[in-house]
């Protein structure tokens, strides 16, 4: 994995698998207990060592303000990418699975994917604003975004879905930062990391999210 480029975190995800795999393996008999070689080899040592990217707040208004009239094709990319910075850094699968009954007058309530959370989210001015611009496209979709395009999809169907409009999201916030002339590489992960980097710098991660002010926020963009 290291040979093929693979970072820390990216060699974590894979190892929890092989982990999963050979746990469920000894649980029904095909492998030995006392061949596992997870005791040994601590995947937790992993986690941590890999950089965070995060955007400055500064390019985050670079982004927010950016003329989009003169990049129509990366309109869905800037909205999901802020979207989900100003979700607490939802991530693209549970943005993609995001429907409006999840949206509950000025709040956002959802189940998150990875780690089965219930979640609760205050509906700040540049996210209401998104779930206006794509309300008003009214598609006959129970979702939020342009992402499944139908219902009924099969599991197999989603998953290429996302795949394929994952690739393109990354490969768009790449013309984003060219265009906002920012030097960081932006890719679908940094809208947590960025949020949750902003967070600790103004010293409010001790706050209970659940009953976090709007009035914390110093910033609301246009997102016209």
């Amino acid at each position: 994995m290291r040979s093929n480029g693979g970072t820390d975190s990216g060699i974590s995800a894979k190892m929890r698998t092989i982990k999963a795999l050979y746990n469920d393996a000894i649980s029904k008999g095909y492998a030995k207990k006392e061949n596992y070689p997870f005791d040994n080899y601590k995947i937790s040592k992993l986690k941590g060592c890999s950089y965070k990217r995060a955007l400055s707040l500064d390019n985050i208004k670079k982004i927010t303000e950016m003329d989009i009239t003169k990049y129509p094709n990366l309109v869905d990319t800037k909205n999901y990418l802020l979207f989900s910075y100003y979700t607490r850094g939802m991530n693209f699968y549970d943005m993609m699975n995001l429907q409006w009954n999840n949206v509950k007058e000025d709040r956002i309530v959802y189940i998150r994917r990875k780690t089965k959370g219930n979640f609760t989210i205050k509906i700040l001015p540049p996210v209401r604003n998104i779930l206006d611009y794509y309300k008003a496209q009214n598609r006959k979709t129970k979702y939020v975004f342009p992402i499944l395009l139908k219902e009924g999809l099969t599991p197999v169907q989603i998953e290429y879905r996302k795949d394929k409009t994952l690739k393109k999201y990354n490969k768009d916030l790449k013309l984003i930062a060219e265009a906002c002339e920012i030097t960081e590489i932006i890719t679908s992960y940094i809208a947590r990391h960025s949020f949750a980097t902003y967070l600790k710098k103004r010293s409010l991660y001790r706050c209970n999210f659940r009953s976090f002010r709007t009035s914390k926020f110093s910033y609301y963009p246009s997102l016209s």
